[in-house]
């Protein structure tokens, strides 16, 4: 990052302060919540069907919680790192969000049994993603998000990430009921379910007065 305004690789938001721990906590704990939220009420409709007879815990965990951290830090550097941290110099936090949260989407498009509830609540992860960068003014928060996200979703709750299983999941479930609550093929992040979940986070993250670095 040193080629690009002399700025060192931590400039760009993975420097350490006494704030990052609370970050990475939060998102940890926030992203959590956030699919429960989703998959619980499925559960309960019997839209997803689980066989609750765990597969072999290790050593699938380790590469769960491998792949998906790569998966988070990858694309919170790329998505909300230097380029997107320029927009919002360049333009403004709400243009820069709405930009990079679109081109996000895009990057999405041609993932399986993508449909257009699917490409909007990507569009709002951008937006929250965005959010938790912009109120902290570093990558911990949304690389944490990303990461919990994606593997209670993937891993635990052993359902498609955007539409696609990366992994070999702890459980074997179906989704029995194609429809606007549980997402379909796409899975939980093609439902309205997902939807709500997402533009509430965002509004609690921006009112979230505790997570703004000092």
């Amino acid at each position: 990052m040193k080629l690009f305004e002399k700025k060192n690789f931590s400039d760009i938001g993975l420097k350490l302060t006494p704030e990052t721990r609370l970050q990475i906590y939060f998102g940890l704990i926030l992203g959590f919540v956030m699919i429960a939220i989703v998959v619980f009420p499925n559960a309960l409709l019997g839209y997803y069907k689980y066989n609750f007879s765990p597969s072999d815990i290790f050593p699938q965990i380790l590469e769960a919680i491998s792949l998906f951290l790569i998966v988070a830090f990858a694309e919170e550097i790329l998505f909300r790192g230097y380029p997107f941290q320029r927009a919002i110099d360049g333009t403004s936090p709400l243009v820069a969000t709405l930009i990079f949260s679109s081109i996000f989407a895009i990057a999405h498009i041609q993932n399986p049994n993508i449909n257009a509830i699917a490409i909007l609540n990507i569009f709002l992860a951008g937006v929250w993603l965005s959010s938790a960068f912009i109120k902290t003014r570093s990558l911990w928060l949304p690389i944490s998000l990303h990461f919990s996200w994606n593997f209670f979703q993937g891993y635990i709750f052993s359902l498609p990430v955007s539409g696609t299983k990366l992994i070999k999941p702890l459980l074997e479930v179906e989704i029995k009921e194609k429809n606007l609550i549980s997402g379909g093929d796409f899975g939980p992040e093609a439902s309205v379910l997902t939807s709500f979940v997402l533009i509430t986070s965002t509004i609690f993250i921006l009112k979230n007065e505790h997570l703004k670095n000092k």
